[in-house]
Order: C-alpha cells, then structure tokens, then sequence
C-alpha cells in the first residue's frame, strides 16, 4: 500500500519543524533508512541516515548560525509531496544571512517514511537580507566526512 496524501502532508510538516527546532533526531526519523536526499537536484546526492545526518551538520557547523524556515505551501498527491518555503539563514556575528527560497519534491515509501527529497534551487533563488552582508556557504564541506 502506497502512502496516502495524509502522511505525505505530516511528514512535511515534520520536515519543516525539525529545521525550526534544530532537532536532528526528528529530521531522520521521518527518512528511510536508505532515504536519498539532493539538496540542491544536480549536486551528489546524500544516501542513508548517516549521509543526510552529515548534511544536517553541515548546516548546523557554525553553532552561532540560525537557520529558520518559513513554510510558504504543501501540496500532497498520492505518495508525492511539494513543499515550497524560504530557509532564512543568519550568521548574527557576521552580521551576514541570505533568503533561499526553495521548492522540494518529496516521494514517501509504503511506511510513510522519506525515500527521496529533491530540492529545487539556483542563483537566482537567493536573496540578501536587507541590511546585511550576503552570507555564501560551501556547499563542497558537507561533503567532506
């Protein structure tokens, strides 16, 4: 049995709200143990608990970092889901952040767990708050172990 608009709808809302509590443990519990994330789609993707748990740290890196998403819509179909959101990021001792608006795919498996996440960004997603420096991270350390 497939997993219905329902689960598909809760399990991004328990992706928006494991981002806006900085809970980790939440994050994974909603990927399938072999769950593929592409953040964003053309970079290598992050495979398994382990993968996607180093791409969350690499987000988290900088402990003064904030990072807050801003959950613009959820539509959910069958097993398949989009979420479109602006993921705030601010660096307050840099006096640097950005804006990145983002729309994600997500497909969810039989148990209603994330197998695939693909989002959807470029250049051109990206806005500087006003006020502050542009904050660029790179990307190529959440690939580094």
């Amino acid at each position: 049995m497939k997993a219905t608009p329902e689960q598909v709808r809760a399990g991004l809302e328990t992706y928006i709200r494991a981002w806006a509590t900085k809970d980790k443990d939440l994050l994974l519990s909603i990927f399938a143990e072999d769950g593929v994330l592409e953040d964003p789609v053309g970079t290598p993707p992050f495979t398994g608990h382990q993968n996607i748990g180093r791409f969350w740290d690499f987000a988290w890196a900088d402990t003064s970092r904030r990072v807050t998403p801003v959950l613009e819509e959820i539509r959910a179909c069958g097993d398949q889901g989009i979420l479109r959101f602006t993921m705030q990021v601010r660096v307050p001792d840099q006096n640097a952040g950005l804006d990145l608006s983002i729309i994600e795919h997500a497909q969810f498996n039989s148990e209603g767990k994330l197998c695939h996440l693909r989002a959807f960004w470029d250049e051109n997603s990206v806005k500087q708050p006003e006020g502050m420096a542009l904050f660029a991270p790179n990307i190529d350390e959440a690939y580094q172990s």
